[in-house]
C-alpha cells in the first residue's frame, strides 16, 4: 500500500486508507459493482439514492488530474483530507480501474442529481395531493381507510367548498360504477359528522382545510348515510328486507342518542320502536320504514341542535333490480314514498346528496320534489368531483415511480364529464398502479343486467350501430338522460341514455334543450371496447337465434326490425360465392327462397307454409296460412335487382309487391277461407348480400 502511494507514508498512508476502501477490498471489484447495478433497478428513488450513496462511498473521492513527470502525462487523484489538498499516483497497472472508478463515479452523480430533481418534483406534487406515494388498496370506500395516508388517497375534498356555495338543498349526482361515489360521501360524513370532530388531522393536508369558510363546517353537522347498493333480491320482499336491514343498521349506529339528556322519553321511545320494528324478520309495516329517516332526522336535531345532511348512495340499486327482475311497480311505488318522506315532507334535514347510476324520471320518482338540482355526466357542475383528472393520474403514476403514461391514456382515458375531458376511471388506474399490468380491471366488475335486458327488448337495429362503434365511428343521437323505465320498451333512445349512463359511450358536442340531448357518441376507451368486442355483441341473441327474432318481426309487421335482421344475417352467414355463381343481375332467386324458407321454418306450429304453389294466374314463392283465426296470413314474393329497370332495392321490392297484386297471388288462400283483411304482402329485394323488404297491408284492415 505504501509502495502505491509513493512518497505518502504514516499519518497520509492511514489517511488513504480510510478514503479508499474500494481498491483493496476483495469483497468489491469494479466488475462486481456493474453486475450490482445491472441486476438492481430501484422502483423507490429514495431507494435507489440510498443506494447511490452507499455505491459513492466505495468509491474514490476527488478528481483524477494530470502532472508532466520527465516529459509524461502521468495521471494523479487530487482530493482534499481534513482541510489539506492531497494527490496520490496512479500506478500503470491500477490506471484502467481507478479511471473506470471515476467513470462510474461521475454517471452515479448524474444520476443522483436527477433524482434528487425528480424527488423535488414528487414533493410539489404531494404539497397539492399528499396521499398520492402511499401504498394502494382496493375496494376500500370508507374515507377512514384513507386518512392520514393509511391508503393512496387523491384528494377530492373541493368538492365540499362548492358543495356548500351552491347551496341546493338535494343534490342528485349520478356517474358510472365504481367512480368514487361512495367514497364522496363518505369523506363528507367524516368531515362534517361531530362524531369525527376530534380528528381534524384527517383534513389538514387536503384542499378543504385551506378554504375558512368550509372548515368552519367541520365537525358541526350530524350526518345520516345510508346506501342502497346492497338492497338487491330477486323478489320484492328480498329487496324490501335489505333496506330494512340499512336502515336497521343506521339506527344502530347512532345508539348513543338513546343516552341524550336532550331527548325525551317519548323520543327514546319512538327511536327504539322504529328500531324493534326495522330489526325484525318479518317485512313489517311500511310505515316504519317511511318513518324511519324523518324521525331520525328530528331526533338528530334535538340532541345537536343542528339538522342534519342526508347522504344517499346507490339510490337507484333497488330499482334496477326491480325492473330487469319484474317487480318494478311495487318496488317504485314504495320508493317514491320513501323519497316523498324523506325529502319533502321532512322539517328536520338541512340538505341532502343523492348518488346513482340513472337519472330516474321525475315523473316516476321525484315527481312533488322541486329543490333537486341534477348534475348528470354531461352537467357542466361538479365535473371533477368523481373519477381522476389526466394531471392526476399523471401526478399518481410519478408518485407511484411508474413511467408508462402513453398505455395508461390509450387503455383507461376517455371519460367526459361536463366540460371536462380526459377523465379515468379510478378503479382500473388504482388496479393498474398496485398490479402493473394492463388488463380491463373496470370492466370485469360488471354485471350489465340492465343493458342486457334493454338490447334484447331492443335487438338488431342497435347491433349494426354498435358495430360501427366498434369500428371508431361517432353516432350522433338524440337521447334523454332521465330514464322512464315504464317506457323503455320500444324506446328508440333508451339504449343509447343508458350506455351513457354507464360509461361505455362518451357524449361530446352536446346541445341540451331541456331533458333532451343531441350529441355524438363513441366508445369510451380501448378497456371498454374490449367489453364490446365480448360481452355486449353477444347479449344480442343472448340464447334466442337471429331466426327468433326474424319471426318475432315478421308477426309483429315489424318490417324495419326484419330489413336488420336480414342484412346481418346475409352478411354474416352468406358468402358472395353463395349469392355470386353468375352475373351480378343474374343470381338465381332460388338460392334466397331456401334463405327465407329456413328462417321461417319454426312457424310451421302456427303456420302451414306453402312454397311455389299455383295461385290466381301464377306461383307465388311462399304463403303462410295461419292455423288461428286471430293470426294474419302472408304471402312472400322474391326478386333479384334488374339494373336495366330498376334504379334499386325498394324499386325491386315494389315490382315483387305488384306482381303478387297483378296476378292475384293471394286467390288460394281466400278459397282456403282466410279473409282478406287478414292477409299480408311482402315484397323481398336481393342484391349479393344486400335485401330490403316491403310489406303492404291488408286492402280492408
Amino acid at each position: 500500500m505504501g509502495q502505491f502511494f509513493g512518497r505518502q507514508g504514516g499519518k497520509d498512508k492511514k489517511r488513504i486508507d480510510n478514503g479508499y476502501p474500494w481498491l483493496y477490498s476483495e469483497n468489491i471489484t469494479m466488475d462486481n459493482h456493474f453486475v450490482l447495478h445491472r441486476r438492481q433497478t430501484m422502483s423507490n428513488p429514495r431507494e435507489r439514492i440510498q443506494q447511490i450513496d452507499e455505491q459513492l462511498e466505495q468509491l474514490p473521492k476527488g478528481t483524477l488530474t494530470y502532472k508532466n513527470i520527465k516529459g509524461k502525462k502521468q495521471p494523479y487523484i487530487q482530493r482534499t483530507i481534513d482541510g489539506k489538498s492531497v494527490s496520490y499516483y496512479v500506478k500503470l497497472a491500477e490506471r484502467e480501474q481507478v479511471l473506470l472508478a471515476f467513470d462510474r463515479r461521475m454517471e452515479l452523480l448524474e444520476e443522483k442529481k436527477r433524482l434528487l430533481a425528480y424527488q423535488e418534483k414528487i414533493q410539489e406534487i404531494l404539497h397539492r395531493n399528499p396521499y398520492l406515494d402511499v401504498e394502494i388498496g382496493i375496494g376500500y370506500h370508507d374515507f377512514q381507510a384513507f386518512a392520514c395516508g393509511q391508503q393512496f388517497y387523491v384528494d377530492k375534498t373541493h368538492f365540499i367548498s362548492e358543495w356548500l356555495r351552491r347551496k341546493s338543498e338535494v343534490l342528485l349526482l349520478t356517474r358510472p360504477r365504481r367512480f368514487g361515489k361512495s367514497m364522496l360521501l363518505s369523506t363528507l360524513e367524516n368531515f362534517f359528522d361531530p362524531r369525527y370532530s376530534d380528528y381534524p388531522e384527517r383534513f389538514e393536508k387536503l384542499h378543504v382545510w385551506k378554504d375558512f369558510v368550509a372548515r368552519a363546517y367541520f365537525g358541526k353537522i350530524p350526518v345520516i348515510s345510508i346506501s342502497f347498493g346492497g338492497c338487491k333480491g330477486k323478489d320484492y320482499e328480498q329487496a324490501i328486507k335489505g333496506i330494512r336491514i340499512n336502515f336497521s343498521s343506521l339506527y344502530f349506529s347512532h345508539e348513543d342518542l338513546l343516552a341524550s339528556d336532550k331527548l325525551s322519553q317519548e323520543d327514546k321511545e319512538r327511536f327504539s320502536a322504529i328500531y324493534r320494528g326495522l330489526s325484525g324478520d318479518a317485512t313489517g309495516e311500511g310505515s316504519v320504514l317511511e318513518e324511519a329517516i324523518p324521525t331520525m332526522c328530528q331526533l338528530l336535531y334535538k340532541h345537536y341542535g343542528v339538522k342534519p345532511y342526508i347522504l344517499l348512495d346507490e339510490y337507484d340499486t333497488p330499482l334496477l333490480e326491480a325492473y330487469t327482475g319484474g317487480y318494478w311497480d311495487e318496488m317504485i311505488e314504495t320508493c317514491r314514498q320513501l323519497f316523498h318522506n324523506i325529502f319533502k315532507e321532512n322539517d328536520y334535514y338541512d340538505r341532502a346528496i343523492i348518488t346513482g347510476v340513472t337519472r330516474i324520471s321525475k315523473n316516476s320518482l321525484f315527481s312533488d320534489l322541486n329543490n333537486v338540482e341534477i348534475a348528470t355526466t354531461t352537467s357542466q357542475t361538479y365535473s371533477d368531483c368523481c373519477g381522476f383528472t389526466e394531471e392526476e393520474v399523471m401526478d399518481a403514476l410519478k408518485c407511484q415511480n411508474i413511467d408508462e403514461m402513453a398505455q395508461v391514456k390509450a387503455l383507461y382515458d376517455g371519460f367526459v364529464f361536463g366540460n371536462r375531458k380526459d377523465i379515468y376511471n379510478p378503479w382500473s388506474i388504482c388496479n393498474y398502479m398496485r398490479d402493473r399490468q394492463p388488463c380491463a380491471y373496470w370492466i370485469s366488475t360488471s354485471s350489465n343486467k340492465l343493458i342486457g335486458e334493454m338490447i334484447r327488448r331492443h335487438p338488431v337495429q342497435s347491433k349494426y350501430e354498435i358495430e360501427r362503434l366498434m369500428r371508431g365511428e361517432k353516432l350522433h343521437k338524440r337521447i334523454n338522460e332521465c330514464v322512464t323505465f315504464q317506457y323503455l320498451d320500444g324506446d328508440e333512445e333508451s339504449l343509447w341514455s343508458l350506455l351513457l349512463a354507464v360509461g361505455y359511450v362518451k357524449a361530446e358536442n352536446v346541445v341540451k334543450q331541456n331533458e333532451i340531448i343531441e350529441c355524438d357518441l363513441s366508445v369510451t376507451n380501448e378497456e371498454v371496447m374490449g367489453m364490446y368486442r365480448t360481452e355486449i355483441m353477444g347479449m344480442f341473441f343472448n340464447g334466442r337465434t337471429s331466426y327468433e327474432h326474424s319471426t318475432d318481426a315478421l308477426l309483429r309487421h315489424d318490417i324495419d326490425m326484419l330489413n336488420y335482421i336480414l342484412l346481418d344475417l346475409t352478411y354474416s352467414s352468406m358468402s358472395y360465392f353463395d349469392v355470386a355463381n353468375g352475373p351480378k343481375n343474374r343470381t338465381p332467386e332460388n338460392f334466397y327462397h331456401g334463405f327465407v324458407l329456413g328462417l321461417i321454418v319454426s312457424l310451421k306450429d302456427r303456420y302451414r307454409i306453402v312454397s311455389n304453389r299455383e295461385s290466381g294466374r301464377g306461383r307465388y314463392d311462399i304463403a303462410l296460412y295461419p292455423f288461428r283465426e286471430e293470426d294474419p296470413a302472408f304471402i312472400m314474393e322474391f326478386k333479384v335487382l334488374d339494373e336495366r329497370k330498376e334504379k334499386g332495392l325498394e324499386d325491386t321490392a315494389k315490382h315483387a309487391l305488384e306482381q303478387i297484386e297483378e296476378r292475384d297471388y293471394e286467390a288460394d288462400l281466400i278459397a282456403s277461407g282466410i279473409e282478406r283483411t287478414r292477409i299480408y304482402k311482402l315484397g323481398f329485394a336481393f342484391e349479393g348480400k344486400e335485401v330490403m323488404v316491403l310489406e303492404e297491408t291488408p286492402k280492408f284492415a
